[in-house]
């Protein structure tokens, strides 16, 4: 049986968008889990028959348990916006056009909110609220649990910022934000509006620095709110910035300064110091974003986002320009050739410690040393291919973990030579000698047992530091870069 569906008159009507009264009447108070479901579950009506039509993919997919799912059309079925059917334990939701609603609303106590009515037209000289909007404030009070008086509270200092005829949508949207913030009682609310109160000047500051003409309003006050207590910026940067960026671009709105923030924010920019260096290096920036493309071969018309998610971390963490150009030459020469590819090709980099040319040259040139020594081992083995990860897993134990040396494992390859799998063949006559202890060539051919280990061989890396590697090279090797560890 299919969990929800549309009414016949709902099918009739031929109307599957959202209907602009919903959006109107219903949207600024419902709580946010309801609207969730109830979108969640138009979605569902317009395939009513699709197998993930359940109550179980609601919970799934939503993240509620069934009961909150239930308990969300239990609170639309009292809009008079579904009906819910009961057959036997099974749910069956029936979505109901917007317009019923508007002939029944849900009864209320009128003498019980008499008073409430009363004060909140005293708070509202400019105009007459109608019936349907003391219903709406009535609905938002019963849903969200918050005390007539307190949610007066709101409307006076909605009042306060926006004059006499402001409309109920905007004060329910302020008390609906606090709501959900977990704002309710009368001393919170007291509370976010001496914060929101305490915040004017300052706001008035950042107002004079963005020259800004218009009148503050309550988002103006919360983005602030956000800038300083989520942010962590502080009132001197947050003015210095605005400064800047207006004394460049005409009409600079609090919205734009916002998106500035924020992207700082991300970036972990927060003193104006570091800021100005940044915004400095732009060009810079844009110089070198646009050679690691050229030598990747990709081609953007803005580098903004590049820089932002990758070149600027990328040199946080302790990469160079000069650096991360020739880890673009070694990633197309590798044939990983987009900015994500060469984002996990860095970050290897990094968790090994080689954040330099020479260091990770030096890295790249000793994995290659021991690549050649084990591209000989396959030849001797008549084994055609390149050198793979099991290969270096096999040579690391051999030399590292065994600690044998040449002669023995040239003596192992020349017993495994033309066996089947003789690669696994020679690693298992190797393991048999270490397991019974056996370290020198003599003693294996004459069993005799001699504990003495020997030196793991060094390598000579200076010839590495300047030099430059094939495409062969590079390619094997960052095919395997991140199970590589010598």
């Amino acid at each position: 049986m299919a969990f929800c569906k549309y009414s016949s008159s709902l099918i009739n009507s031929e109307t599957i968008m959202i209907d602009a009264k919903f959006l109107n009447d219903y949207l600024p108070t419902a709580p946010n889990e309801c609207m969730k479901v109830y979108l969640f579950g138009l979605l569902k009506c317009q395939n009513s028959a699709s197998w993930d039509n359940t109550i179980d993919n609601f919970e799934n997919v939503l993240g509620l348990s069934k009961q909150d799912v239930i308990n969300c059309f239990l609170y639309w079925q009292e809009q008079n916006l579904v009906q819910i059917l009961d057959n036997n334990g099974e749910y069956e939701i029936r979505y109901l056009p917007v317009k019923d609603n508007i002939k029944t609303l849900k009864k209320i106590e009128s003498k019980k909110y008499a008073s409430f009515i009363q004060e909140l037209q005293d708070i509202i000289t400019g105009r007459q609220i109608t019936p349907n909007e003391f219903y709406k404030y009535i609905d938002f009070v019963e849903t969200y649990k918050v005390n007539p008086c307190d949610f007066n509270m709101i409307v006076k200092f909605c009042v306060e910022k926006k004059g006499n005829n402001i409309n109920s949508n905007y004060i329910l949207t302020v008390a609906k934000t606090w709501a959900e913030e977990g704002v309710r009682t009368a001393e919170k609310i007291e509370q976010r509006i001496e914060d929101l109160t305490l915040a004017t000047s300052d706001l008035n500051s950042v107002a004079k620095a963005l020259k800004f003409k218009g009148n503050l309003s309550i988002e103006h006050q919360q983005m602030y709110e956000k800038w300083v207590k989520t942010f962590g910026f502080n009132l001197n940067n947050i003015v210095l910035i605005a400064k800047k960026v207006s004394s460049k671009t005409k009409n600079y709105s609090f919205e734009m300064l916002d998106k500035r923030l924020t992207k700082y924010y991300e970036l972990k920019l927060f003193s104006f110091g570091e800021i100005e260096q940044y915004e400095a290096n732009k060009s810079s920036l844009i110089s070198l974003a646009k050679e690691i493309n050229k030598l990747l071969g990709v081609y953007y018309e803005s580098v903004d986002n590049e820089i932002d998610t990758y070149v600027v971390p990328w040199q946080n963490r302790g990469f160079s320009p000069d650096t991360l150009t020739r880890i673009a030459r070694y990633c197309f020469s590798s044939n990983v050739r987009s900015l994500s590819g060469m984002d996990e090709v860095v970050q290897k980099f990094y968790k090994l410690g080689l954040t330099s040319i020479v260091s990770i040259n030096e890295y790249l040139g000793e994995v290659l040393e021991v690549d050649k020594k084990i591209k000989d081992i396959l030849t001797k083995l008549n084994i055609d291919r390149r050198v793979n990860t099991y290969d270096r897993s096999f040579y690391r134990t051999w030399t590292y973990t065994y600690k044998f040396g040449d002669d023995i494992i040239d003596y192992a390859l020349e017993l495994a030579k033309n066996k089947v799998n003789s690669m696994q063949y020679a690693n298992a006559i190797l393991s048999d000698w270490h397991d019974k202890k056996l370290t020198t060539l003599d003693e294996i051919k004459k069993q005799k047992i001699d504990l003495t280990p020997q030196e793991k061989p060094k390598m000579n890396t200076t010839s590495f530091r300047q030099r430059e590697f094939t495409d062969e090279e590079l390619s094997a090797l960052f095919d395997n870069l991140d199970e590589i560890d010598l």
